[in-house]
């Protein structure tokens, strides 16, 4: 198998509007195709699809559980240009807190919020290059 490239990472969300209301409205990802119970955004070479649990339930066979919160699977990362003022205006759309922005020693400035489905969605902005002196 050799793989050209990652093409798109699909979210499973409870309720498609409320999940678009944030990442198309809040987070302003442009909307690519919307249908009944999926939506695709445009995120620049990898799409980001919003797919219902209960229409990948039914395409699956089986229920599905919504995720635990206090055990996350994945997190979704978002390159922002200002981490502080985008963790702010996501804070004032309704997104959960997670982590106040931080510089990291590895050279980004990174915080984390939740998604309305409880996802971990990470902010980070690149302070320097990788190996590059502070």
């Amino acid at each position: 198998m050799k793989i050209e490239a990652l093409d798109y990472v699909v979210l499973i969300v409870h309720d498609l509007d409320r999940a678009l209301a944030f990442y198309h409205g809040a987070m302003g990802i442009p909307l690519k195709h919307r249908a009944e119970r999926f939506a695709q955004l445009q995120t620049g070479t990898t799409r980001l699809g919003l797919f219902t649990r209960d229409a990948m339930a039914e395409t699956l066979h089986q229920p599905l559980k919504p995720p635990n919160p206090d055990a996350p699977g994945f997190e979704i990362g978002f390159k922002v240009d200002d981490v502080d003022a985008a963790y702010m205006e996501l804070l004032a759309a309704g997104a959960g807190a997670v982590t106040e922005p931080e510089t990291r020693p590895w050279g980004q400035r990174t915080a984390y919020v939740r998604d309305p489905d409880g996802n971990l969605v990470e902010l980070v902005t690149q302070l320097r290059r990788p190996g590059e002196k502070a």
